[in-house]
């Protein structure tokens, strides 16, 4: 071959040079790729996700008890909301509703009718309740769970 043809070889530290430029543009391009790809936030939690959504639980079926109303007795019905945090105390609601039932009827039905007819009277019977509730859970679950007692309808006679 003539040497004109020849490509003439290029210096050993340009060519040490082309290496080293492909190589720290082949870490740029993987590290750019590794940081668009990557989710941003933490994609492990230290702390555990608490569901904090307010959800409901109702019950089968209206109460309905006597109280006593002075001399004679009186007819009662209270239809009932349960409200608790997440999908997993809903769950163990609906779960314990029977439990939950039982013991509401007997705070209800201790009552006195005067306790159904006033706003401190109402209030005063859903935090009994609700204590009556989270004593029964707090002894079958091990924690607490009703966060509210709602009345969505009370009707006396």
């Amino acid at each position: 071959m003539p040497d004109d043809l020849v490509m003439p070889k290029a210096p050993w530290y340009k060519r040490k040079l082309i290496l080293i430029l492909i190589a720290v543009l082949l870490v740029a391009v993987g590290g750019a790729g590794v940081w668009l790809l990557t989710p941003t936030g933490n994609s492990e939690p230290n702390e555990p996700i608490v569901d904090k959504q307010a959800l409901y639980v109702g019950t089968s079926m209206p109460f309905v008890f006597s109280v006593a109303a002075g001399r004679r007795e009186r007819m009662v019905q209270i239809e009932v909301q349960l409200m608790v945090r997440g999908d997993k105390g809903q769950a163990e609601a609906q779960r314990h509703l029977p439990l939950l039932e039982s013991a509401l009827l007997t705070v209800f039905s201790r009552q006195s009718a005067d306790n159904y007819l006033t706003a401190d009277g109402k209030r005063q019977v859903r935090a009994e309740a609700r204590e009556e509730l989270n004593a029964v859970l707090t002894e079958e679950l091990g924690h607490p769970l009703i966060e509210k007692v709602l009345f969505t309808s009370i009707v006396m006679q």
